[in-house]
């Protein structure tokens, strides 16, 4: 959205629309002109076309995807043999991408199979990692792009059973595991995509052994694709997910006939929205590893790494701390989302040791924090604290407070005192106050607890019914004030706008946050030098982004967050205030190049040099 001064003398002002994103386009895009909610169309993140239907037979159809809240994912094939080298040299980027990446002759990479044979392959361990790491839906990589089925397929000889030493199934081993423990089966299928085949034709379709001319999609789509939907859908019991990829180029015909499928064999089966053609989805599928400003309110799903890439790689970088991955998960929650944690088992079956302990981390911080994430909703606050996240079950509203330095924490908006509060991690009573004593509202203050590890603190707040949440944005006394980009209006025009309440007179510099973006191997600050204007009621103020600062932003990982100084609002009086900021391009993609991707202001009280 580039953001511009509203037309005229306009003071027609809304809230933001929460619509779908959508994600990476296959090259470098142009600078966009279109809406800071609607990104380019790519192969990453949801995809515009599909609709997510709100019908009683489509929520009920996803109501068990959603309380779960948190699901597994396995990305595992043959190319875990070579685990990111080829002929003994790194190949940049996703180590399940070697293929495409070396533009490794198939005769060639076909011969792999004839290595791979993972005997010691324990289906029960992988799922019963997910299950005491508190998922409750593990998707499996049935076929990737490089076209070779991970289960026995009658439709194509290349496959783990007839093209392997193994000649098991292992998707089979995994229906029987998640039976046995009570998790949801999901399968992933690359539809488009497949490396093998010579009329699997579209983007980023095998060009370097094939005549991509003389290919025919329909002729692929016939002869395996389909063929192999069918088999996947009949012959592994219950199905709770069909997780498709890379939607660029499928005929909608096709991927129509996919979603008629597995409406037929697997009906109470979730379709994520990465299909493609313009079929409906269950949920939006958004981008990998990333989180936009702008959500969807409900049904949707981020899936991340534990590392640097999805496949095994050798050469594995960029692991996530435990703590990470919990606050990810307690972020994902409080906004009403799902998250999809990847697992790249090596060419043994094995998963590696280090993903082993951040799931048993994860699995530490859900002992106290699973009442908080599972079925639980997203934060009835109307802002996002600094300190850490918010989630809310039927009659209690959870903090998870990732800032371990944090000895009490007050909250504005909350109408009724809770019953109790006590924190999850050690049973302890926690002493709280509720007052009106600034005049600006109800203020809840909470002592903490000392953390007892590395990990968020979850704290409940018990209440007989959920409690009333005053939405308005009010200071915290003496406390910097946080103004998220998602909860701005928007004028006739494209600026922004905050109505805000402060409580403390003073001088508040204002800090503009933004995120890096593009690729986790390569992350950009496109934003430095564009130039907008700050205005306050003491006037405009133009303002340049540079990079004065960066934050560590664990949501994220791989992507900085940037600080950027624009100005400074003087407060003479308590009460409400507003502040707008114009002329400024904000995007909204993980992919865009053509605008700052803001995350939100903070106003940070300056401290007097007496």
């Amino acid at each position: 959205m580039n953001i511009m001064k509203p037309p005229g003398n306009s003071e027609t002002w809304q809230r933001p629309s929460e619509g779908n994103v959508v994600g990476m386009p296959s090259t470098l895009p142009a600078k966009s002109s279109k809406s800071a909610f609607v990104a380019p169309t790519a192969d990453e993140g949801v995809h515009g076309p599909s609709v997510v239907r709100q019908t009683p037979e489509d929520i009920a159809r996803r109501e068990l995807w959603s309380e779960s809240s948190f699901g597994v994912f396995v990305h595992w094939g043959v190319s875990a043999i070579l685990g990111g080298l080829w002929h003994g040299k790194h190949v940049e980027g996703l180590a399940e991408w070697i293929q495409f990446r070396a533009k490794i002759p198939l005769a060639e990479y076909a011969e792999l199979a004839k290595d791979f044979n993972p005997a010691d392959l324990n289906a029960r361990d992988w799922v019963r990692m997910a299950a005491e790491a508190g998922a409750k839906y593990f998707v499996y990589t049935a076929k990737h792009h490089d076209g070779f089925a991970m289960y026995h397929s009658q439709a194509s000889a290349y496959n783990v059973v007839d093209a392997t030493p193994f000649q098991r199934d292992p998707l089979a081993e995994i229906a029987q595991a998640c039976v046995e423990y009570g998790i949801m089966l999901g399968v992933y299928y690359s539809q488009t995509i497949d490396w093998e085949d010579p009329d699997a034709v579209g983007p980023s379709c095998n060009s370097w052994d094939f005549d991509t001319e003389k290919g025919d999609f329909h002729s692929y789509w016939r002869r395996k694709a389909a063929p192999q939907l069918r088999e996947i859908l009949s012959n592994y019991g219950d199905i709770g997910l069909m997780w498709f990829d890379m939607p660029s180029g499928i005929p909608a015909e096709c991927a129509q006939e996919a979603f008629s499928l597995v409406r037929e064999l697997q009906p109470g089966a979730v379709i994520n929205s990465r299909l493609g053609g313009g079929v409906d989805a269950d949920y939006n599928s958004m981008d990998d590893n990333y989180f936009n400003n702008f959500l969807p309110v409900n049904a949707w799903e981020t899936a991340a790494t534990t590392n640097d890439s999805w496949g095994f790689s050798k050469l594995a970088a960029g692991w996530k701390p435990v703590a990470s991955l919990c606050e990810t998960l307690a972020y994902t929650v409080s906004r009403g989302g799902n998250l999809l944690l990847n697992a790249g088992p090596d060419a043994s079956g094995a998963i590696p040791e280090k993903v082993q302990e951040q799931f048993a981390g994860i699995g530490t911080w859900m002992q106290r924090a699973v009442s908080a994430i599972r079925g639980a909703g997203p934060s009835p606050f109307a802002a996002s604290f600094d300190w850490g996240y918010v989630t809310a079950g039927e009659s209690s509203v959870y903090l998870h407070v990732a800032d371990l330095g944090k000895q009490e924490l007050s909250l504005r908006g909350i109408a009724s005192a809770p019953d109790s509060v006590r924190d999850l991690g050690t049973g302890t009573l926690l002493p709280f106050t509720l007052s009106e004593a600034d005049g600006r509202g109800p203020l809840l203050t909470l002592e903490l607890a000392a953390p007892t590890d590395e990990l968020p603190r979850t704290i409940e707040l018990a209440f007989t019914e959920l409690p009333r949440v005053d939405q308005s944005i009010v200071q915290v006394p003496g406390s910097p004030l946080r103004l998220d980009v998602w909860n701005a209006e928007t004028g006739a025009g494209e600026a922004l706008r905050w109505n805000f309440t402060m409580a403390t007179p003073g001088e508040y510099r204002v800090v503009l946050l933004s995120k890096e973006t593009f690729g986790n191997f390569n992350p950009q600050w496109w934003a430095d030098g564009l130039t907008g204007t700050l205005e306050t009621e003491a006037g405009s103020t133009p303002f340049t982004l540079r990079r004065d600062g960066e934050e560590l932003y664990p949501i994220l990982h791989y992507w900085k967050v940037v600080r950027s100084e624009i100005g400074v609002l003087h407060v003479s009086r308590t009460g409400q205030h507003k502040l707008n900021i114009e002329d400024l391009p904000v995007v909204d993609s993980k992919w865009d190049r053509g605008g700052v991707n803001m995350i939100a202001l903070r106003l940070e009280p300056v401290a007097s040099e007496d």
